[in-house]
């Protein structure tokens, strides 16, 4: 079943970047990831959304996990390696950055939050959002939600159920919405990719890959409690509640061996 609901128009040494308040946000290159060392939540929403226009661009979450997986399919690693904003979601990443930069002040920031944050924030600017991806209803819950909660200015969406020949009129709808945010739930590396191709066609916007996320956001997916995230161990809640994942968890002794035997 297809579903859309479109509006009309109405790095191994740090890399400082400058930003319009000239704040500067360094990179640190693990694995040869360059990861954006970004201190806190606001830090981010300040580079992207504040000071003019929103920033165009993909962002990435990175993790152990996605960057094990990159490591071993070179098509996933080139699509990583082409955002332009690949940011520490997972505990994990965070801490390897501080191993081998003990400089560094960064901290996590889970996509999952970014995204609300994103909203909140593009809802307070007015900031016309697209959003694609999840089931029919699983997105007309989230559409419902962002609308009341934030009053976010939705001009388009799509469900994650359309072919391959219906993309390109996608993308064409996309462009025609005007949007300057676009965020994508279709599960990694689908998302990447569409991500990249939508860019060729539409470059002006910024645009987030977010996984599971609406489905998080209306409640049909529990995320850790608060405590667990804090503490860094939301991985083994989400093991603790699902023992199926198990076997993906083993496949991150490999990074647990380039932490300790200075691989990063």
């Amino acid at each position: 079943m297809e579903q859309n609901t479109d509006i009309p128009k109405s790095i191994d040494t740090p890399k400082a970047i400058d930003t319009p308040k000239a704040i500067d946000i360094p990179k640190y290159n693990v694995r040869g990831f360059d990861i954006w060392g970004f201190r806190d939540m606001e830090q981010v929403l300040n580079h992207l959304l504040s000071s003019g226009p929103v920033k165009t661009g993909t962002l990435v979450a990175m993790n152990a996990e996605k960057l094990l997986k990159a490591e071993d399919d070179a098509a996933l690693r080139d699509l990583i390696s082409e955002a332009e904003y690949l940011y520490a979601d997972g505990i994990s990443m965070v801490r390897a950055i501080r191993r081998k930069y003990p400089q560094a002040q960064l901290s996590r920031v889970a996509g999952a939050d970014l995204w609300e944050a994103i909203m909140q924030r593009g809802g307070q600017q007015g900031t016309p959002v697209f959003l694609v991806g999840g089931k029919p209803e699983i997105l007309a819950e989230t559409e419902a939600k962002l609308r009341a909660q934030w009053n976010v200015n939705l001009v388009g969406s799509q469900d994650g159920y359309f072919t391959p020949e219906q993309r390109e009129a996608l993308f064409a709808r996309i462009t025609a919405s005007g949007a300057a945010i676009v965020t994508v739930a279709m599960g990694s590396p689908k998302q990447e990719i569409f991500m990249r191709d939508c860019r060729k066609a539409y470059p002006d916007a910024l645009y987030m890959g977010v996984g599971g996320t609406y489905d998080v956001f209306t409640g049909h997916v529990k995320r850790a409690p608060k405590i667990w995230q804090n503490m860094g161990l939301e991985w083994l809640y989400r093991l603790l509640a699902q023992p199926s994942r198990i076997r993906r968890q083993f496949k991150l002794l490999k990074f647990v061996g380039y932490y300790y035997s200075g691989r990063l």
